[in-house]
Parts: C-alpha cells; sequence; structure tokens
C-alpha cells in the first residue's frame, strides 16, 4: 500500500471518528510488507457510509462519511430510523443531489420551497442551498418527523411527505382510509427499506478500499 493511500486512509479515519459515526467492530487487517515496514492499519467504515459510496461513487470518501453520519445523526434525534431515511432519499431522487421534479421539489429528499423554509426557520438557521447533500438531508429528515408527528403513522407520513399534508388530510376525512394510489409512495419506499437493510451485512468496506 502506498505511503500516500495510506496517509488518505488514516485522515479520513479522523474525520468519521470527529463526525461521531458508530464505526463497525474494531477489526484491524495488519498487512505486513515485504521490507518491514510498519503495518497498515485498515479500519471499517460504517455500513451506512458504504451504501453513499455504492449510490454516488464519484463522492469523495470524506464527503460520504460526512453524509452518512448526518443520515444516522438526524434521523436517530428525530425519532426516525436511518435505513427508512436512506430509502427516501433512493426513492426520491435516485442520490442525486441536483435533481428537480416538475413540481420544483429539489436536491436528495426533494423538498419544495416551503418545506426548506419552514425547517431552516423552526431551526434557527438562516436559508442553505437545497442541493447541498448535508443541508437538504437535515431539513429533509426534520420535515418527514414533523410528518409522522402529524399524522402519528410512519405509512401516513410518507405519503404525506411525496402528497403534501394538505392532501393527505383532504383524503382520510373523505374517505376515511388511504387511496391504495396514495399508499403505492410508501410501499415503494418500505420495498427500498428492506432491500437496504438486506444489503446492509455485506457494505461494509475499509476506509484504505474506498480511498481508492
Amino acid at each position: 500500500m502506498g505511503e500516500g493511500l495510506v496517509r488518505r486512509s488514516v485522515q479520513v479515519s479522523a474525520v468519521a471518528l470527529g463526525a461521531a459515526i458508530a464505526l463497525l467492530p474494531s477489526l484491524v487487517d495488519r498487512q505486513v510488507h515485504p521490507f518491514g515496514s510498519p503495518p497498515a492499519l485498515r479500519r471499517p467504515v460504517d455500513p451506512l457510509a458504504g451504501q453513499v459510496l455504492e449510490r454516488m461513487p464519484s463522492l469523495p470518501v470524506e464527503d460520504a462519511l460526512e453524509l452518512a453520519a448526518v443520515v444516522r445523526s438526524e434521523s436517530v434525534a428525530a425519532g426516525l430510523d436511518p435505513v427508512l431515511v436512506m430509502a427516501v432519499i433512493g426513492v426520491e431522487s435516485g442520490w442525486e443531489p441536483g435533481a428537480v421534479s416538475g413540481r420544483g421539489a429539489r436536491g436528495l429528499m426533494q423538498l419544495r420551497p416551503l418545506a426548506l423554509q419552514t425547517e431552516e426557520e423552526e431551526a434557527g438557521l438562516e436559508p442553505g442551498n437545497v442541493h447541498d447533500p448535508v443541508h437538504n438531508v437535515r431539513m429533509g429528515v426534520r420535515y418527514l418527523a414533523r410528518m409522522v408527528a402529524s399524522f402519528g403513522d410512519v405509512d401516513l407520513a410518507l405519503v404525506a411527505y411525496n402528497s403534501g399534508p394538505t392532501r393527505t388530510l383532504s383524503a382520510l376525512l373523505a374517505v376515511e382510509d388511504m387511496p391504495d394510489a396514495m399508499l403505492a409512495y410508501a410501499r415503494k419506499v418500505r420495498r427500498e427499506e428492506r432491500r437496504i437493510r438486506r444489503s446492509l451485512p455485506t457494505a461494509a468496506l475499509t476506509v484504505a478500499d474506498a480511498a481508492r
């Protein structure tokens, strides 16, 4: 392993620790250099970061670690499952930060301007770049949590996230049951959630591998 690669591996590991990512159990793979140089340490990457790297392969490792840390910390703070949030990102934007929908929703979690503004104001933040992955996810998770709090059910909250809370509430009041066409979005997110969860045990990789 080259000296530059080892240096980058150590730097990335420091970023991961500083961001308070819950790393996998610390298993150290010591590689013996044929000329007797010090062994290289291969530290495991948070499995959520492995998912981010898989879906955004052009993203620098440091940025993937930061984004995974934000998904985890914001989800836990909001009482949401980080894997559910990962699934929403996949369904909403396909992990494309520059995505823009026909209705003006933008970024990884496809936030509309009003939703973004509301969450920024609630958080006491200045307006940010909706296409910045970290800012978008911070605000998107908080908006999803607001939907869960409003509707008291994750699947209904997913429908409200996609269709809008007013339309979702109107549908519930009109028929006392959610139309199947609106529930299709929640089912799609749940399928993606299950797919991600199945892949997590095999998604781990070392920082040095990811840095290649």
